[in-house]
């Protein structure tokens, strides 16, 4: 079967469970399913041998203006991989995927946030061009930074 990165759609979104658990996330699982249904989001999923490994995602729609800009601005929301197929360039591959997805679908910006402690996503984003430093803040879950990529 090989390697691929195929949309995530509704009938196929229960596969994403072997990408996270999404039991355990409930709400966010129901948010982001209801946000694929209505188009807000397009998701998609790095596949080796037909499992689902990797996911990530096109926001084009939501409450916080730092991530998108109406037409303009997308916002690159949950890149995971599997723990077992992390540092396998995995995660790269489905950035330079979403960024030119988002430039097929003519955004001429996209951005992302990332926690100030996870060094790994930060060398990656900062790697692939997201260089333009929105916002630094912190939440419930620690200090992060939006970032932006003109493409």
């Amino acid at each position: 079967m090989g390697n691929q990165i195929v949309r995530v759609t509704p009938e196929n979104y229960a596969k994403c469970a072997n990408v996270w658990d999404m039991e355990r996330q409930r709400p966010l699982a129901e948010q982001c399913y209801d946000e694929i249904v209505s188009g807000r989001r397009a998701a998609y999923a790095f596949v080796v041998d037909g499992a689902f490994v990797g996911e990530i995602s096109l926001v084009f729609d939501m409450n916080d203006t730092d991530y998108i800009i109406p037409g303009r601005r997308a916002y690159l929301s949950r890149l995971m991989v599997k723990p077992e197929f992390q540092r396998r360039g995995i995660g790269k591959k489905l950035v330079a995927f979403i960024l030119a997805e988002a430039k097929r679908l003519e955004y001429r910006e996209i951005s992302v946030g990332v926690n100030l402690d996870n060094y790994p996503a930060l060398r990656l984003y900062v790697g692939a061009g997201f260089r333009e430093v929105l916002r630094v803040d912190s939440d419930e879950y620690g200090a992060y930074i939006k970032l932006n990529k003109v493409l």
